[in-house]
């Protein structure tokens, strides 16, 4: 999502401790920059599940069952909030099981628990539901049941919320990560996902209900009317989500490139907004094309991609259709992105979330790379990077999911990771890259699964045919970045570099990458690329036909590091010859006019050597003198030029 939210601890079995962080519900204005939109998305996902801790709640996990089918039958009170739910289930044993258990939040009262036309007795404690089946199911066996419930949500968070717009009252939901059940009886976790789902909304007749999938039915009934959605595709429960409001709708249409067929892209906006948002979401019909054909085929073309509009700052990727405060460029870009990295593929633990979050990100920067002018895609790396490395410390992988502020920490989680996806694209090449992301989202062991760092790690691999097993290692788990110092001196033809690296932490021995630097001339540029072989001192030879004026350091912003770059004192724009003093040989190298003719003279006015050019020597071209033959002392080398010439002093030693 353009941000995923908060920690997961899972155990193996029936429960598992958790925190539940309090909310601070937080206005934020939308903004058009890419990193203003994050930044808000952050203090959103940060803050819309900060609960105080309790240990007395516990989390469902295990129990040898899978979700099949859920269709959920909601009626809230647009005014006040009060819910009407209905939730029924089809799950599948994959173990011997008898006991099952729900999350739902204790504000939620349940009138019953229906099996096949019996009410089961229920335990209903610590915002987790407890019961037993008449039979133990044996795997592969199929059962079903219902929920009856209803009860006022606890809307201190944004998992389940009211807000008043200018058009009217909306009640939205934002369940990552673990805020589906403050409206339905889910299993939150990140093992098992829903394989389709069926959203009935029952609403007054001046609103519309909206949710996940394609719409199937619009029913009225007196003064109500029931919305009826369908999705067919597997859905993690933090993904599933509903909204009514007073909305206008409209559609984008387009051709999936990857397919041909047609795609809808189906807006939900508030009446106020509706030309400001027309004027911005059509520019999602060549975002999704890009995507489409660097990632593979959008996961859900079946059905259809959308936005609908909600009142909390940044947005929500939810599957098929992505919650917006507004439709800037890059929040288009950001959420879109997560259908591929997130919904498709949905991180398999809470402390990968980087593989929604840098990817989205990521993603972000690529529609600048592909879609916008050089300069801006230049501008938005190094305005990244130096967010980066502004600070010496940060891993990509957070270490402690309990901790909200680390697990969603804009410059580690989003920026980094995204700033080390493109690093890797240099290291490996497009090619690679971008087969090895298409290989890790069409696997079928993680397909409309879940996916850990190990997956892309391995897919990478094969893709590219290297061990990155380092890369990960220093970058991902790692902290830091390195800091290259590289001194250079040019003898003759010869361009000498030597690169010193050393490491912003201690977490890190040594980052290995290969490092571009731009060699400038008068009369061309040259791009080299140095290897350093896991060494922290390299020195890098390469026989050059032209003097160089400078090197410049990643020209094209691959690299995630600090760099110092050391000119020798002789290289001076203002020198023709070098070195000097000499011994024995030295270069002469025109900076500002043509060379027609070369004399020397010693202290005496007594003429050495002349040397004529039936060809000028031009700017930036190089000439070797070997004057091994004479004596120590000072000389004179007369330049000339068509209309200029000048005398400069040189010493042999």
């Amino acid at each position: 999502m353009l941000w995923s939210l908060l920690f997961i601890t899972m155990m193996k079995f029936v429960f598992a401790t958790i925190i539940v962080f309090l909310c601070q519900n937080i206005s934020l204005n939308a903004q058009v920059d890419i990193k203003t939109n994050a930044l808000e998305e952050i203090s959103r996902k940060n803050k819309a599940h900060k609960h105080s801790i309790s240990n007395q709640h516990k989390r469902v996990s295990g129990q040898n069952i899978e979700c099949v089918f859920l269709k959920l039958e909601l009626e809230p009170n647009i005014n006040n909030g009060y819910l009407l739910g209905k939730a029924s289930y089809v799950i599948k044993a994959t173990g011997n099981a008898s006991v099952i258990s729900f999350d739902l939040r204790n504000e939620l009262t349940i009138d019953s628990i229906v099996h096949q036309n019996q009410k089961l007795a229920f335990n209903h404690r610590f915002n987790v539901v407890t019961f037993n089946l008449p039979t133990n199911l044996n795997s592969g066996q199929l059962d079903s049941f219902i929920f009856y419930y209803q009860g006022k949500p606890d809307m201190t968070t944004r998992a389940y919320s009211r807000d008043v717009v200018f058009s009217g009252p909306i009640i939205s939901t934002l369940s990552e990560p673990y805020g589906s059940s403050y409206w339905w009886p889910c299993r939150e976790n990140l093992n098992d996902k829903i394989d389709s789902i069926e959203i009935q909304l029952t609403t007054d007749t001046p609103y519309i209900g909206v949710s996940n999938g394609v719409l199937k039915s619009v029913q009225s009934n007196a003064n109500k009317k029931r919305y009826t959605w369908k999705h067919t595709y597997p859905i993690a429960p933090y993904l599933v989500a509903i909204s009514i409001s007073r909305y206008a709708n409209y559609k984008d249409n387009m051709v999936l490139k990857s397919t041909n067929t047609p795609l809808e892209i189906e807006n939900y906006v508030f009446p106020q907004n509706l030309n400001d948002a027309k004027s911005k979401t059509v520019k999602t019909v060549e975002i999704m094309n890009l995507f489409d054909s660097l990632y593979g085929t959008y996961p859900f073309y079946k059905e259809k991609y959308g936005h609908t509009q909600f009142t909390w700052g940044g947005g929500m990727e939810h599957q098929t259709n992505s919650f917006m405060v507004n439709f800037s460029y890059d929040l288009i870009a950001h959420e879109l992105a997560h259908q591929w990295f997130g919904d498709k593929v949905t991180c398999g633990s809470w402390s990968d979330l980087w593989l929604n979050e840098a990817f989205a990100t990521y993603s972000n920067l690529l529609c600048y790379d592909f879609l916008r002018p050089r300069s801006e895609w230049l501008t938005m790396l190094k305005s990244f990077k130096n967010d980066v490395l502004i600070s010496n410390d940060g891993s990509v992988k957070s270490r402690d999911t309990l901790d909200v502020d680390e697990l969603f920490n804009y410059r580690t989680t989003y920026q980094k990771g995204a700033m080390v996806l493109h690093q890797l694209r240099w290291t490996i090449g497009d090619q690679a890259f971008f087969n090895g992301i298409k290989s890790y989202l069409n696997a079928p062991n993680i397909s409309y699964g879940f996916a850990f760092q190990k997956d892309l790690k391995y897919y990478f691999e094969q893709s590219s045919g290297m061990d990155l097993t380092d890369y990960f290692n220093d970058w991902i788990l790692g902290e830091g970045h390195p800091n290259y110092k590289i001194i250079w001196t040019q003898n003759g033809k010869q361009l000498v570099v030597d690169v010193i690296q050393s490491q912003s932490h201690p977490s890190v021995d040594l980052f290995n990458v290969p490092i571009p630097i731009m060699v400038k001339s008068p009369i061309k540029d040259t791009l080299i690329v140095i290897n350093t072989n896991n060494k922290a001192i390299f020195t890098y030879y390469i026989d050059l036909p032209f003097k160089v004026k400078e090197l410049v350091f990643d020209p094209e912003e691959w690299l995630l590091a600090k760099h110092e770059m050391i000119f020798p004192k002789y290289e001076s724009v203002a020198t023709l010859l070098y070195p000097n003093p000499s011994d024995k040989v030295f270069y002469v190298s025109p900076i500002n006019f043509d060379i027609e003719n070369i004399v020397i003279y010693d202290v005496t006015g007594k003429q050495i050597l002349t040397r004529d050019y039936t060809q000028k020597l031009r700017v930036g071209e190089i000439d070797t003198f070997n004057i091994h033959y004479l004596n120590s002392g000072i000389y004179f080398v007369n330049l000339i030029g068509e209309s200029t010439n000048t005398t400069q002093k040189i010493i042999i030693k």
